[in-house]
């Protein structure tokens, strides 16, 4: 176990302690539970965005919702503390950067609290303890959160989850690749395992789309390696006036993909 890396906080989860230079907007987010708060949230946010609807607006806003899943997945697997990412410990905070819009999540109080018993003490009571911290987050803190925002943009809350699928994957792949424990990469897998599980009724699902089966493509950044398809569109292409579908967009044909990849590839030999 270890110290909270605050840096990796940031980096991955956009999460900080303190605010941000010179936000454009801000916003406590509890208010995102009420879908005229979030309502708020997506105009303010499509005037950067530029995406083709407020529907896109609100999908896309799950990019940065991710952050708090990566967030709380982090602290109860690899950390001897953790932080409150309740969203009534939480500022919503828009940021430009060389017009392109991004997000924060300021914590209000930012004091680390020990877990209820060493993490790395793989034994029933501490398993089921980090699937009970997990479970509530999800339907307490996550749905109520995603449910304001999709009511607010009239998405799907079906498409909305999904986004989360494939970063959730990732986190797991990428934190069992770390240097660490065997009890943390036990800790990692079964907090992955028993989200991608949990009764869709709980997310106000009719199937947990956490769950997904994985498709592997070709990887033009590293020739010879695979990479996973992502299980649904992210509406990339709908943002900013209109981009390409992303390379391991699923709604690519297989010519559409290789194209792609040869043009990555082209443009990476010069």
């Amino acid at each position: 176990m270890g110290a909270i890396n605050y840096t990796w906080l940031q980096q991955y989860g956009r999460i900080t302690t303190v605010p941000g230079d010179e936000p454009v907007w801000e916003i406590h987010m509890t208010e995102l539970r009420q879908p005229e708060k979030a309502r708020e949230l997506l105009d303010v946010y499509n005037k950067h965005l530029q995406a083709d609807s407020i529907r896109s607006a609100a999908v896309y806003f799950m990019h940065s919702v991710r952050g708090l899943m990566l967030g709380i997945h982090y602290m109860t697997a690899l950390c001897d503390t953790w932080l409150d990412l309740s969203l009534e410990n939480m500022k919503l905070q828009l940021e430009v950067q060389d017009g392109r819009a991004a997000f924060r999540f300021q914590l209000l109080d930012g004091t680390e609290h020990p877990h209820p018993a060493p993490v790395n003490l793989i034994d029933t009571a501490q398993s089921s303890w980090r699937k009970d911290i997990l479970t509530a987050y999800y339907t307490e803190q996550l749905r109520p959160l995603i449910e304001g925002v999709a009511s607010a943009g009239e998405a799907s809350l079906g498409q909305m989850w999904s986004q989360l699928a494939s970063m959730l994957r990732w986190y797991k792949t990428t934190a069992l690749q770390m240097n660490i424990e065997e009890a943390e990469r036990e800790a990692v897998i079964e907090g992955y395992e028993h989200v991608i599980a949990l009764p869709a009724s709980l997310l106000g699902l009719k199937k947990n789309l956490l769950s997904f089966k994985p498709v592997e493509i070709d990887n033009p950044h590293q020739p010879g390696e695979t990479m996973l398809m992502k299980p649904v569109c992210c509406l990339h292409h709908q943002v900013y006036g209109g981009q390409n579908y992303c390379y391991s967009c699923p709604k690519l044909s297989k010519a559409e993909r290789q194209k792609r990849y040869d043009d990555i590839l082209a443009a990476k030999s010069g």
